[in-house]
């Protein structure tokens, strides 16, 4: 996210504390009021890191306008700060129909990074970094990430159901789970009541059934109030009730893992089936 100025205290204080710290920027209102600042610590300049669009266009500086290169070389230039490199986020990958639509949105993304890297070394300016990455177009890469120097899918690592049917992961891939109880059955409705609304798994997802009851494919969750949520045969078909107890488990994959990790405070790691461990959720912003 490009950085605004009320975060700079503490970016200073990061900056001076960790021995590698980057700011992002996209406009010349952040790059003026960094450098409005001294150097964060004992002479230590800013890292700037450059978003770039990529076709998005959710934010970023266009590669195309000479602008953008001005605006780096005023970077670079500067004393108190040094220009790191580019980065870019091909979120609309997301949006890719099949598996060819997203690869070709990958080569989109890297193009415009590996393109404006050549463009701003033209004009004397050096990326250190020049980063691509979605979690879409990070699993289902082009085929060379020539001039590419990192990549940086945010839920690679969990995966979810959205991903699933992106074609980015097996079923099998998705490592988070959210846990829900059943408690109540209702044969005149064919539903089961469960204690997880979309406080615990997020609202997002809805066509989908807000993800998949791991081991149940007969079963669906139809709605979510805010606090429960009401599960219903996939396919209209009678439930057998004495299969679904009051007060068992069922795991659901979740939709979107970003979205769901974030409604609890803490997240069980399991081993063989156990818990062995906790994390505690970094939150706020």
């Amino acid at each position: 996210m490009p950085i605004t100025p009320d975060k700079l205290p503490q970016a200073a204080a990061l900056t001076a504390r960790i021995g590698s710290f980057h700011v992002l920027i996209d406009h010349e209102f952040q790059v003026e009021a960094l450098l409005k600042r001294p150097a964060p610590a004992d002479g230590k300049p800013w890292s700037i890191v450059m978003m770039v669009d990529c076709g998005y266009h959710r934010d970023g500086v266009d590669p195309a306008d000479e602008a953008s290169v001005a605006l780096a070389k005023r970077i670079a230039e500067a004393p108190t700060a040094t220009f790191f490199g580019i980065y870019t986020h091909g979120g609309h990958g997301y949006d890719g129909s099949s598996v060819a639509a997203v690869v070709k949105i990958a080569e989109q993304e890297r193009d415009a990074v590996v393109n404006f890297a050549a463009k701003l070394k033209g004009a004397g300016v050096t990326c250190a970094m020049v980063g691509v990455g979605s979690t879409p177009t990070c699993s289902n890469p082009p085929a060379h990430l020539d001039g590419v120097t990192e990549m940086h899918p945010g839920n690679f690592i969990y995966n979810d159901w959205m991903q699933v049917q992106l074609g980015s992961c097996r079923a099998e891939d998705v490592a988070v789970r959210v846990c829900t109880r059943i408690i109540g059955q209702y044969p005149k409705q064919n539903m089961i009541l469960i204690d997880m609304g979309w406080t615990g798994i997020s609202a997002q997802g809805a066509d989908s059934g807000y993800g998949f009851i791991d081991g149940h494919p007969e079963l669906k969750i139809k709605h979510l109030k805010q606090e429960c949520g009401e599960v219903e045969s996939a396919d209209g078909s009678p439930l057998d009730f004495s299969e679904y107890p009051i007060g068992s488990i069922l795991r659901v994959m979740p939709f979107h893992s970003c979205a769901s990790t974030h409604q609890h405070l803490s997240v069980h790691t399991l081993e063989d089936g156990k818990v062995v461990g906790r994390w505690k959720h970094v939150r706020g912003w």
